[in-house]
C-alpha cells in the first residue's frame, strides 16, 4: 500500500511536471511568434465607412480614407505607432445657408433653392500604442488606441470653405492580422476617428511588412 502511494505520488509529480514544461514551452512558442523588440511593421491601409457631423441631420454620408503608417515595437507584441492618414467625402451632402442661424446641411432635399453641395477633406496624423497577440502561427488579433491631430475643412460648390476647424481627438482601431513567413502581413479592421464636430467609423484593409 505505502509503495503505491509513493508511485502515485510519483506519478503525479511527473505528470504535474509534464503539464508545467508543455505549457512553458507553449508560452515561449506564443512568445516567438510575436513581433520582437526592436522590429518595425511599415504599412498601407484603405478604409471606407460613414461620417457624422454633431450638428447634422440626415448625414452618415461615406468617406473613403488611405493611410501609412510605420510600428516600432519596444516589447513582444507591443509598439508605438505613428501614421498619417487622409480622407474625404465620397457622397455629398445637401446643405442649406439660407438662415445664418441654423446649422448647415440639415437635409438631403436637393429641390430646396437655397441648398448647395458640399465637399469634405481631412488629415490626420496619429500617435498610437498597438498591442498584437497571437491565436495560431499567423493568425492575430490585434489592437490600436491613441491620439490624432486633425485638420479638415468643408467646401461649397464655389469651393468656398464654410467650415473648417483642428485640434486633437481619439484614434482607435481593432481588428485581424495574418501573417505569412516572408514578413508580409494582411489585415482587416474596424476604425474609429474622432475629429471635433466629426466623427468616421470605417472598415479597413491593409498589407505591411515587418522587419
Amino acid at each position: 500500500m505505502f509503495y503505491l502511494n509513493i508511485m502515485e505520488l510519483f506519478m503525479n509529480k511527473k505528470t504535474l511536471l509534464s503539464l508545467i514544461v508543455v505549457s512553458a514551452l507553449s508560452l515561449f512558442v506564443t512568445a516567438e511568434e510575436l513581433p520582437q523588440p526592436g522590429t518595425f511593421n511599415a504599412g498601407l491601409q484603405v478604409s471606407s465607412g460613414n461620417i457624422d457631423h454633431d450638428s447634422f441631420g440626415n448625414d452618415k454620408d461615406g468617406v473613403a480614407q488611405v493611410m501609412l503608417y510605420v510600428d516600432y515595437y519596444f516589447k513582444p507584441g507591443w509598439a508605438v505607432e505613428v501614421g498619417l492618414n487622409k480622407g474625404s467625402n465620397v457622397q455629398d451632402w445637401i446643405c442649406e445657408n439660407d438662415d445664418a442661424d441654423e446649422d448647415y446641411c440639415v437635409s438631403d432635399d436637393e429641390s430646396n433653392p437655397d441648398s448647395f453641395k458640399s465637399d469634405l477633406d481631412y488629415t490626420n496624423f496619429i500617435v498610437a500604442v498597438r498591442f498584437d497577440t497571437a491565436l495560431t502561427e499567423h493568425n492575430f488579433i490585434y489592437g490600436k488606441l491613441g491620439a490624432q491631430y486633425f485638420d479638415y475643412e468643408m467646401t461649397n460648390n464655389n469651393n468656398n470653405v464654410f467650415e473648417e476647424d483642428s485640434g486633437t481627438g481619439i484614434y482607435s482601431e481593432l481588428g485581424w492580422k495574418y501573417q505569412w513567413s516572408n514578413n508580409v502581413n494582411l489585415n482587416v479592421g474596424y476604425q474609429h476617428i474622432a475629429m471635433s464636430n466629426l466623427t468616421t467609423s470605417s472598415l479597413a484593409i491593409g498589407i505591411g511588412y515587418r522587419f
